[in-house]
């Protein structure tokens, strides 16, 4: 040893301070290097681990949210759709009662003018049976009592054609002028019939039409004048 310059004694000396050292060590400093190596591996391996769920918990809340974005459009478009044909059904519906009520007003004006018509009519009624009068009177050459004036009035205005006995069951009357009661009853007596309706149409001038079923008997003045304009051609 001293041939090669080493002092024996101290080499010595190096040795057992490295084996003292080494143990130390190994027995107080290596356990707890390999303990923090192992615990930061364990805070990696948990870090990883939690990262891993946080990715998946990302991806679930993102399904989430798609799923529940899809729906809420779903729900929005079914909403838009039902307040659509909402607005279509109201929209509709004004446009049906706009077109009832217009056509009630109608209905209610046509009522309205009819009466009215009907309501002139008949107080022209006196005026057309004094001229009536008057012109029969000059043709005669004599007054007419009460009663011949009333007969003539009948006659000209509410007189029932003979074919129209008995006619029917229900009887359609149409007269130049509104009837009175004492007419409509002699009318409904004479045709037979338990029911009858009444209506005005100036343009027949006088007398009656009677309608039953297919069934029509005209007797008015205007009917009259046409089958007499007939016989002439």
């Amino acid at each position: 040893m001293d041939a090669l310059g080493i002092n024996a004694g101290f080499f010595i000396a190096q040795i057992v301070n490295f084996g003292i050292i080494f143990f130390l060590l190994a027995k107080f400093v290596w356990p707890r290097v390999l303990n923090m190596l192992d615990e930061r591996q364990a805070r990696i391996s948990k870090s990883l681990e939690d990262a891993r769920a946080a990715e998946e918990a990302r991806a679930n809340a993102e399904r989430e949210r798609d799923r529940l974005l899809n729906e809420a459009r779903s729900e929005g478009q079914r909403l838009i759709d039902e307040a659509r044909q909402r607005g279509d059904e109201q929209r509709k519906q004004m446009i049906r009662e706009a077109e009832r009520e217009a056509e009630e007003r109608r209905a209610q004006a046509r009522i309205q003018a009819e009466e009215e018509r009907n309501r002139m009519l008949g107080d022209s009624r006196s005026q057309i049976v004094q001229l009536a009068l008057a012109a029969a009177e000059r043709l005669i050459g004599e007054s007419l009592d009460e009663q011949g004036q009333r007969a003539v009035v009948n006659k000209f205005f509410a007189e029932v054609p003979a074919d129209a006995r008995n006619l029917g069951r229900k009887v359609e009357v149409i007269s130049a002028v509104p009837l009175t009661d004492d007419e409509k009853a002699e009318i409904k007596r004479l045709t037979g019939a338990e029911e009858v309706d009444y209506r005005v149409n100036p343009e027949i001038l006088g007398g009656l039409v009677l309608r039953s079923g297919d069934k029509v008997v005209d007797g008015s003045v205007r009917g009259d004048l046409a089958a007499l304009s007939n016989r002439l051609h």
